[in-house]
C-alpha cells in the first residue's frame, strides 16, 4: 500500500509541474536544471513501482499502475522540452535571415528584410515568416505557436537603421563586431542594461569610429514623449569623443561624421521549452483515471472491511 500511495503522489507532483511549464513556457521559474533532474528521477522510480504493481492482480495495484504510467508520460514529455528546447531565449537573426532552430529541422523562421524606410515610429512591425512541415505561418508581435515541444513567440522590439557619412560627404559602411551580422545598417538592441533598457553598439572602421547607444522610448520626466538614442562616440580602442542623443530623421555630425538614425520597432522571436500538448494531455489523463480507480478500490476495501 505505501508504494501505491508513493507512486500516486509522485504521478501528481510531476503532472502538476508539466502543468506549470504547460500553462507559462516563458517562465524562467520554472525552467531550472533542478527540475528536470528530479523528474528524470520521478521517472526512473515511477518505472520500478510499476514493475512491482504488474505482479498483483488487485484492482488498486492496477490503478496504481496507471497513474505511474500516466507520470512517466507526462515527465518524458516534460525532461524532453527541457533537452531540446530550454529555458526563454531570444532568436539570434539579423534582418533578412532564415534561422532554423536549434534541435528542430523541421522549424525555420524567415525575418524580413528592412530599409531606412521601414523603421520608423508610425511604421507597422513587420511580420516573421514561420516554417513548418505543416506550412507556413505569419506572426505578427503578440502571437505564440506551439509545435510539439517548442513555444515560440513574436514580440516587437526597438530597432534602428543607421547611416553614416564621413565630414567629405563619403558614405560609409557600418559594422557590427559584436552583433549577429557583421556587415548591417540595423540595430537590434540584443543586451539590456541595468535599468531594463535595450543596449546596442556599432563599428565605422574607415573613420575607426566605436558608438554605443543606449535606446529610450521616451523620457516623460522630461516631457520627451519620442523615443530616442543615448549614443556615445569613441575613438576605435580609445578615448570618448562625444556624448549625447540623437532622434529619428535627424542628422548628428560630431567626431568627424554625421550619423542618421531611423527608429522604429522589428519583429523578433523567442523559443521556450513546454511539453507536448498530446504527451501532456495523454499523461495527465491516464494519471487521473489511475487516482479515480485508486480511489474506488479504497471504497470498496472499505466497505468490505465495514461490513466483516
Amino acid at each position: 500500500m505505501q508504494a501505491q500511495w508513493i507512486a500516486l503522489l509522485v504521478a501528481i507532483a510531476v503532472d502538476v509541474l508539466a502543468t506549470v511549464a504547460e500553462r507559462q513556457p516563458f517562465s524562467a521559474a520554472i525552467h531550472h536544471w533542478e527540475y528536470t533532474l528530479a523528474v528524470a528521477l520521478a521517472i526512473i522510480a515511477l518505472a520500478v513501482l510499476a514493475t512491482g504493481f504488474l505482479r498483483s492482480p488487485r484492482l488498486s495495484s492496477r490503478a496504481s499502475l496507471l497513474a505511474a504510467l500516466g507520470g512517466i508520460v507526462t515527465g518524458v514529455a516534460f525532461v524532453a522540452a527541457e533537452l531540446l528546447a530550454g529555458p526563454p531565449q531570444r532568436v539570434n537573426a539579423a534582418p533578412g535571415q532564415a534561422v532554423q532552430l536549434a534541435h528542430s529541422s523541421s522549424i525555420t523562421l524567415a525575418f524580413p528584410a528592412v530599409q531606412s524606410s521601414s523603421l520608423g515610429p508610425d511604421v507597422p512591425v513587420a511580420m516573421i515568416a514561420l516554417s513548418t512541415p505543416r506550412g507556413q505561418t505569419a506572426l505578427k508581435p503578440g502571437d505564440s505557436i506551439r509545435i510539439h515541444s517548442f513555444v515560440v513567440r513574436c514580440d516587437d522590439w526597438p530597432a534602428a537603421y543607421v547611416t553614416a557619412t564621413s565630414s567629405a560627404g563619403q558614405p560609409e559602411t557600418v559594422t557590427q563586431p559584436t552583433g549577429v551580422a557583421f556587415v548591417s545598417p540595423v540595430l537590434q538592441f540584443p543586451s539590456l542594461d541595468s535599468d531594463g533598457l535595450p543596449l546596442d553598439s556599432f563599428a565605422v572602421p574607415a573613420l575607426h569610429r566605436q558608438v554605443d547607444l543606449k535606446y529610450y522610448p521616451g523620457l516623460p520626466s522630461r516631457g520627451i514623449d519620442i523615443p530616442f538614442v543615448q549614443l556615445q562616440i569613441k575613438e576605435e580602442n580609445g578615448a570618448a569623443l562625444f556624448e549625447g542623443v540623437a532622434v529619428s530623421g535627424h542628422p548628428l555630425t560630431r567626431a568627424g561624421m554625421t550619423l542618421l538614425f531611423s527608429l522604429g520597432r522589428y519583429p523578433i522571436a523567442s523559443v521556450a521549452g513546454s511539453p507536448d500538448p498530446l504527451l501532456y494531455a495523454a499523461g495527465c489523463i491516464v494519471t487521473v483515471i489511475g487516482l479515480g480507480g485508486f480511489v474506488v478500490a479504497s471504497l470498496r476495501r472499505q466497505e468490505v472491511a465495514s461490513v466483516a
